[in-house]
């Protein structure tokens, strides 16, 4: 799916004005036409890393949303958003049941499972991976799909996906999943401790979606030679996003 922006979030989901909307984790990526009464983040935006910018919201609360509840009454808040937050915390149990208690209504986004799988291109100048390709955002922990009404959360494998069977070097389906809810957030965790079980979960979800994924070798940690000439070019001529902050 294309990711949705505030006034489609608002024409799909009756953001209505006056509403008050809660957005946890929002500090790096806030919204411009949705009026948030508050967020919920660890760091404030003004002190952001990359991304500083002017608080937006009406109010901010920092507090660590994997330890923490919400200070917020049930059913508080109106709507509540939660986008490319989940998939980074170590546990997303907690604040996913807050969410659930303290709003009426909410939508949250985070990548595909097979987006984030998909293993990076051989990149001098990006700051999150540079040459090493890592499958996804190196610092994700989670999976996220939608079974029925439910959001399944699944523990992203690092040592399985540098294995040939589960890598992915081309993933053609979307690249965002968006799940809305209201009342309660459905959700269950992939419960085994037994790593066979989890190899058996790989293993389906690689079946069921055969036909948006091609396979490559990450082991041997070369890209194709395209990608490797271009990168070397872009270093020799100071091009790419690693050269844009030093002017």
């Amino acid at each position: 799916m294309d990711y949705l922006t505030d006034q489609q979030l608002i024409d799909n989901f009756d953001i209505k004005e006056g509403d008050r909307v809660l957005d946890i984790g929002g500090s790096t990526k806030q919204h411009d036409v949705i009026a948030v009464d508050t967020i919920v983040d660890i760091v404030r935006p003004e002190e952001a890393p990359y991304w500083q910018s002017k608080i937006k919201a009406k109010h901010f609360v920092r507090l660590d949303v994997t330890k923490q509840k919400l200070p917020f009454h049930d059913k508080e808040f109106d709507f509540c958003i939660c986008t490319h937050t989940l998939e980074d915390l170590d546990t997303p149990f907690l604040i996913i049941d807050e969410m659930s208690r303290v709003a009426k209504k909410g939508y949250i986004a985070v990548p595909t499972r097979g987006q984030d799988s998909q293993f990076t291109h051989f990149n001098l100048t990006d700051w999150l991976s540079g040459p090493r390709r890592i499958p996804g955002l190196a610092h994700h922990q989670w999976f996220f799909e939608i079974i029925g009404n439910e959001l399944q959360i699944t523990p992203k494998s690092y040592p399985l996906l540098y294995t040939q069977e589960f890598s992915i070097v081309k993933w053609i389906g979307d690249e965002e999943l968006q799940f809305y809810w209201e009342n309660k957030i459905s959700h269950k965790a992939f419960g085994s401790v037994n790593f066979h079980d989890l190899i058996k979960n790989y293993r389906n979800f690689m079946l069921k979606n055969k036909k948006l994924i091609k396979k490559g070798r990450p082991v041997i940690f070369l890209d194709n030679p395209y990608f490797i000439f271009k990168e070397l070019i872009k270093l020799m001529l100071k091009k790419g996003e690693g050269f844009k902050s030093g002017g």
